[in-house]
């Protein structure tokens, strides 16, 4: 069962689930318009763009932008599902949220737009009234993200359209990513409103687009599609995310096809996996930050590659294809049941987390332990040559992993049990312990090639593997 895992046929199977899901959503739509759907919650005007916009034939075929502007689209119905049941609500207690007004609320908290709607709030704006507020950014956003990356229209705006940038598609204030296919348009004046754009004209044929910059239009030329890295029959889009970025990104793309080469050279499986999830690594130059992706952009991997050295690009690269392809299951079926419930101690953030965050957690932390055992074995089989320091901070990256993983066996077994874990679910958790089980039997051996090159790094691992003994016995779960 575990080998499915690595099956490229499995993968294909996944994502065309996926985009079958998206097709049926896009069928579904279509049909509500047709039907008259109405609502007062939105401007009318949005209603009757969006009605024709989801006529476009561009929808009848599946891209990971398109995917992206429906998760907008999908956004804003639950929206307006939330507003029509405040208004149906009666004595509400105006001293505490109910439950409509908290999932309105977690939702704006959870938004990009954060931080206008607590504004709102801290003005003493009802819940409601903020999402009001907030409602017309978010249709803006919807018809700005379609003219810009998915029609293939001329269209002219007398009023600026809208639109906000969004650095995971390689955005920022001297270059805007356009399409799937990478157009970009390069800015050499800033406009005082980035990180949002004014529109005012674009012509994909032309070649054109136009912004409001300090009250007159500037016009741009919109570039050919940026050149993927080509690694045997894999293309891979690189883009910078700054001008740092931009300075250095033919050294990113050498780092990137050095990590790959290595990942195929010792672990085919991880590389069909990878090649499976993953098409555009935008690299990100930003303290604090190591890795990221969004379960609404599929394939897009945000990664900081300024400060982190070969192994750890290898592991970032694998870890954020991991969350594409868990992101892939949950982008078309439920594999848990959501529960805020923090019950279950994350050993990599040591803290209690629900059972989404160790779930999530699980999958993708265990493609780095499969990269550090089979760099681990191409040491030990003098496959590659590594440095000393290489040497032990693989073995001890494997050995971390495994005592984290092993410990959040108990948890999930416990969520399954108390169904906030489903079947389909399990199943696959249980791929993933199927596999580190055959670890076991690895582990004193690599401990002690370990202890024969660093006692140190060595005492730190077991002090690890104390501290979550200890930690299981003092969270018990019921």
């Amino acid at each position: 069962m575990k080998e499915l895992l690595f099956s490229k046929d499995f993968h294909f199977k996944l994502k065309r689930d996926v985009e079958k899901s998206f097709c049926d959503f896009i069928e579904d739509l279509r049909d509500d318009f047709k039907r008259g759907f109405t609502t007062d919650v939105v401007d009318p005007d949005f209603l009757d763009q969006l009605s024709d916009i989801i006529q476009d034939e561009c929808f009848n075929r599946y891209s990971p932008l398109k995917f992206y502007w429906l998760n907008l689209v999908d956004n804003i119905v639950y929206i307006i599902q939330l507003h029509e049941e405040l208004l149906l609500e009666e004595d509400i207690d105006t001293e505490e949220l109910t439950e409509i007004e908290n999932e309105l609320f977690n939702f704006w908290n959870d938004s990009e737009l954060v931080e206008s709607f607590l504004n709102f709030l801290n003005d003493g704006s009802p819940v409601i009234e903020a999402s009001s507020n907030l409602l017309a950014l978010l249709e803006n956003q919807i018809i700005a993200f379609y003219v810009i990356h998915l029609s293939l229209y001329q269209q002219q705006f007398d009023d600026a359209l809208m639109y906000l940038t969004i650095p995971e598609l390689g955005d920022f204030e001297n270059k805007l990513m356009l399409g799937d296919d990478h157009r970009c348009v390069k800015m050499k004046k800033i406009s005082d409103t980035f990180p949002s754009l004014p529109l005012r004209f674009i012509s994909p044929e032309k070649k054109t687009l136009s912004l409001e910059i300090d009250g007159k239009e500037a016009s741009f030329t919109i570039e050919n599609n940026s050149t993927p890295l080509i690694f045997e029959d894999l293309r891979l889009y690189v883009l910078a995310s700054s001008d740092a970025c931009e300075k250095r990104i033919e050294e990113f793309k050498k780092n990137i096809l050095n990590s790959l080469n290595t990942i195929k050279k010792v672990a085919p499986h991880l590389y069909v996996t990878f090649k499976s999830f993953t098409h555009t690594i935008v690299p990100v130059d930003e303290k604090g930050i190591v890795s990221y992706s969004m379960q609404s952009l599929p394939g897009y991997s945000s990664i900081n590659m300024f400060d982190r050295d070969q192994i750890d690009l290898m592991d970032d690269l694998l870890h954020e294809n991991g969350h594409h392809y868990l992101n892939t299951f949950l982008n078309h079926q439920d594999l848990i049941n959501e529960d805020d419930e923090k019950i279950y101690f994350s050993p990599w953030r040591k803290a209690l987390r629900p059972v989404r965050g160790i779930y999530h957690a699980t999958f993708t932390f265990f493609w780095g332990l499969e990269l550090f055992y089979y760099l681990n074995l191409a040491i030990e089989k003098k496959l590659l040559s590594f440095a000393k320091e290489e040497k032990i901070k693989i073995k001890k990256r494997f050995l971390e992993e495994f005592y984290m993983l092993d410990y959040c066996r108990v948890d999930l077994n416990h969520a399954f049990k108390n169904k906030r874990i489903n079947k389909e679910g399990q199943q696959l958790i249980s791929m993933i312990y199927d596999k580190i089980s055959v670890y076991k039997k690895e582990i004193h051996f690599i401990s002690e090639s370990l202890k024969a090159l660093d006692t140190k790094t060595y005492d730190e691992v077991n002090a690890l593997k104390n501290e979550l003994s200890q930690t299981r016995a003092h969270y018990k779960l019921v």
